[in-house]
């Protein structure tokens, strides 16, 4: 509007700054290597939010990235019964079986005759 009572003086400025604060974000690290080397296992990565340079909470949880995921390999190679296999000396194949060791490549060989029977 033109006249005297839009005097210069009295003009909004155009332009202002404003202070912006960082936004939350969610950040991950590169996925780990899988639990298994052959076979299905797990992988994870670690996710963490941000805001600007600190790990904070705040972030939006339905768009957090998964942090853990299943990963499928190549078969496990299966050998196939060794009859004559004998377990080895001085190895605990009883704890070995108790705690679920026989997929483990060491107890499989180590315990190669206590890991063949059936389960109790």
């Amino acid at each position: 509007i033109d006249g005297p009572e839009c005097g210069l003086t009295k003009k909004l400025p155009e332009e202002s700054t404003c202070f912006e604060r960082p936004c939350f974000k969610w950040y991950s690290s590169p996925w780990l290597e899988c639990t298994m080397a052959c076979g299905v296992g797990m992988r994870m990565q670690d996710v963490k939010c941000y805001k600007g340079t600190d790990i904070v909470r705040g972030c939006d949880p339905l768009v957090k990235p998964v942090g853990r995921q299943a990963c499928d390999l190549q078969p496990c190679p299966t050998e196939p019964p060794d009859d004559s296999c004998q377990d080895q000396p001085g190895t605990n194949c009883t704890l070995a079986i108790k705690v679920n060791l026989c997929s483990h490549w060491y107890y499989s060989k180590a315990c190669c005759h206590s890991c063949r029977l059936p389960c109790p």
